[in-house]
């Protein structure tokens, strides 16, 4: 019974969770990206109910770019590997990220949120929302884009959830990790 009403948990959690949106262009060049942020250099995890999460090790490439390799973790067990590069632009004042994937050839964007000494959220653009609200009258290009973001950026709805990470290792690592646990995740 235990199991049945955590897998429908997990079911329903993914069912309503929001997806990132996926572009063809970037909203800015890897010369014209803002600079490193050093506090977001090293290892990182966000936990989810049901016992599942995402781990991040993030390295630091070019002058503006990060090298992110991903992980995500269905219960103990790796379900997904991903390498992305990642750079970010200034828009009304937000660095907005373009997450390039490795091996695609299309980009998603997210903006961070530096919360403490080991902690960031992380909220993508979400695809439900551009879907509805993007429909640019000319071909979409790196400026289009931002010229939509920049007039969006204060509605809440244009991202999705937020992602709590947590530097590995850290006390607040260590709080996170133990009450989930407690919890029976």
């Amino acid at each position: 019974m235990k199991t049945l009403l955590y897998t429908t948990l997990i079911s329903l959690s993914l069912i309503l969770m929001a997806c990132p949106y996926e572009g063809n262009v970037e909203l800015c060049t890897y010369a014209e990206a803002l600079k490193t942020e050093k506090t977001l250099i090293g290892e990182w995890v966000a936990f989810h109910e049901g016992g599942d999460r995402d781990e991040l090790v993030i390295e630091k490439g070019d002058k503006g770019v990060y090298f992110v390799s991903h992980k995500h973790y269905k219960g103990s067990k790796l379900d997904e590997r991903t390498k992305v590069r990642a750079y970010s632009t200034d828009i009304s004042g937000t660095a907005v990220f373009t997450l390039e994937y490795e091996q695609e050839n299309k980009y998603q964007y997210a903006k961070h949120e530096i919360t403490g000494k080991n902690e960031f959220n992380l909220q993508f653009i979400d695809a439900d929302y551009m879907e509805t609200n993007f429909k640019p009258e000319e071909e979409v290009t790196g400026k289009v884009l931002k010229d939509f973001l920049a007039e969006h950026l204060s509605d809440e709805k244009l991202f999705t959830e937020k992602m709590e990470f947590y530097r590995k290792h850290s006390p607040e690592y260590d709080k996170v990790r133990i009450y989930m646990e407690k919890s029976g995740f």
